[in-house]
């Protein structure tokens, strides 16, 4: 059972008049169907878009039945208007009887049978499949006015720098029930509404009244930025009933100006300042713009954002603006453009502002070759998802950790990353630090200082012999293996040696024996002399000392 079916059954019984033997009940206005007679009616209602046609729920109770027939009348007071003899049922809802459109109500002047506009009671009566029929007065009020139909909304006068006001313009009809003709709805207040289309909407609303026509036009509308309009209208008398409201965007005339500047640097660390200067004119006559703001700022091509600052123009059109480099953030460039509504201009340069960086996790290893290994990654200090393209470093020595560091290798960071690894050869030891040099992308910054030392080994007072040898006799090479001991020499003892030999005609060293020195450093080898040629010693340093490789002895064998 539906709401209105079932308000209409459990309201209580206002008056009724039954008429038992036939069948038939009537209800007044606001009265309720009582349970001997089974048809139902709802509430006639007025057609949203067509006024000149109205709908209503019927239903019965009745075991087996069916609603057969619906019809309704019109009427003003006690004078009936016109009658609808037969409301057809809705296919897509059933139970709902509507005037069918082929008997949609119309005025006088229309050839209709409703003689002026205006708010008409409605009598509906229902009868079921088995004879079971009821009649409802005053079921519903059939609103026929007119409906508000707000025209397009339109611009006057296109706004602009000179003028930067607007009045809007539009047409207020009414549609008429039945026939839906246009007709003027003269001395109507319409009101126009003003909304910025920013952070502000500052809304501004001012009424005009119609003319005989149905046209109005507003009051001058300030327009400082870009906003919508709408105009609406709303109307409630005798003739008239309901709301219209039409839209328009801003359409403006544009005050394009030529913007020249410069930056007085086009690298701006943090925390350091740029001076951007520069001059607004318009025209071909290149006219100063006098009074203008301008906004001046950086580019957001890197990463991050950072706040802008506005300036005016002097009288020859002329401005100044201070950049400070932010913190944390990666910019590459400045921008200068015109900040008052209806100007239009633009430009812009490099300036970049490298984000804050650093080096971290360095490692740092000096072999008993003399081979230094650095390795380690640059890091953005205030985005730890920054990625990097490669970037340039520097491995640098210094004597003493603080003074004279030089350059001694260099490398790029990987791509994406920023790892790095870099070897370089032949060091005695010292201090070591990796340096990246300031970039537009990353400042300037160092790793740790790493001291690097081994302690430096030689085999000296070499002696091979004797000589000549005979061939296949026993040749004797013997040294002294030392180790640095500050400003000298010491013995070191019970470290391995090795023996090589380098035939006489060969660039080729080859391993020949090895051997331990004595508590004095000194080592002796003996071995079988097969061909002249060359002997060396070479010692193999440990975790704390170097590689050495003494002189040469050469012995000819006959």
């Amino acid at each position: 059972m539906s709401a209105e079916r079932a308000l209409t059954r459990t309201v209580s019984l206002i008056a009724t008049t039954a008429l038992l033997t036939t069948g038939t009940v009537f209800l007044g206005a606001g009265t309720a169907f009582a349970d001997p007679a089974p048809v139902g009616i709802g509430r006639a209602v007025t057609d949203g878009a067509q006024r000149g046609l109205f709908s209503v729920n019927a239903w019965t109770d009745a075991t087996g039945a069916d609603i057969v027939s619906v019809s309704a009348r019109v009427r003003s007071g006690s004078d009936v208007v016109t009658e609808i003899p037969a409301l057809a049922e809705q296919s897509w809802d059933k139970g709902r009887f509507r005037v069918p459109e082929s008997a949609v109500l119309k005025l006088t002047e229309d050839q209709g049978a409703v003689p002026a506009l205006g708010r008409y009671a409605i009598d509906v009566t229902a009868k079921d499949s088995k004879g079971n029929t009821t009649t409802r007065q005053d079921a519903g009020v059939l609103d026929f006015t007119l409906t508000p139909r707000l025209g397009e909304l339109k611009q006057e006068n296109t706004p602009s720098r000179e003028n930067p006001r607007v009045r809007l313009r539009t047409t207020l009809m009414g549609e008429q029930p039945g026939s839906g003709d246009l007709v003027p709805l003269k001395d109507a207040t319409v009101t126009f509404v003003r909304t910025y289309t920013g952070d502000t909407p500052d809304p501004v609303a001012v009424t005009a009244v119609t003319d005989g026509s149905g046209a109005v036009t507003s009051p001058e509308i300030d327009i400082r930025d870009w906003a919508n309009f709408r105009a609406t209208h709303t109307a409630d008398t005798a003739t008239a009933h309901g709301s219209s409201t039409t839209y328009e965007g801003l359409t403006i005339t544009p005050y394009p100006v030529k913007i020249t500047a410069k930056s007085d640097r086009t690298r701006l660390l943090p925390g350091a300042s740029a001076t951007i200067t520069g001059r607004v004119t318009h025209g071909t006559a290149n006219t100063p713009v006098e009074g203008t703001d301008i906004r001046v700022g950086f580019l957001n091509g890197g990463a991050g954002h950072a706040t802008h600052k506005t300036v005016r123009t002097d009288a020859d059109g002329r401005f100044t603006a201070g950049l400070t480099g932010p913190t944390g953030l990666s910019l590459s460039g400045w921008s200068a453009r015109a900040a008052e509504f209806y100007v239009s201009g633009e430009a812009s340069g490099k300036l970049a502002v490298p984000a804050e960086s650093a080096v971290r996790g360095v490692r740092s290893t000096l072999a008993a070759d003399g081979l230094v290994t650095v390795t380690g990654a640059l890091a953005a200090v205030y985005d730890r998802g920054a990625a990097f393209s490669e970037e340039p470093v520097q491995l640098e020595h210094s004597k003493d950790g603080r003074t004279g560091w030089k350059k001694v290798a260099s490398a790029k960071t990987a791509y994406w990353t920023g790892e790095f690894s870099r070897s370089v050869k032949g060091s005695t030891g010292g201090h070591y630090r990796v340096h990246h040099p300031a970039t537009d992308a990353y400042t300037e910054s160092f790793g740790p200082s790493h001291l690097l030392t081994r302690t430096a080994t030689r085999v000296t007072s070499v002696n091979a012999g004797p000589e000549p040898v005979t061939k296949g006799g026993t040749v004797t090479v013997s040294g002294v293996l030392q180790e640095k001991a500050g400003s000298g020499w010491k013995a070191y003892q019970g470290r391995a040696v090795d023996l090589y030999f380098k035939a006489k005609g060969s660039t080729k060293w080859s391993y020949v024996t090895w051997g331990r020195p004595a508590s004095n450093g000194r080592i002796t080898l003996k071995t079988k002399a097969v061909k002249d040629g060359t002997w060396t010693f070479r010692h193999a340093g440990d975790s704390k000392h170097f590689n050495s490789t003494s002189g040469t002895d050469y012995v000819d064998v006959r």
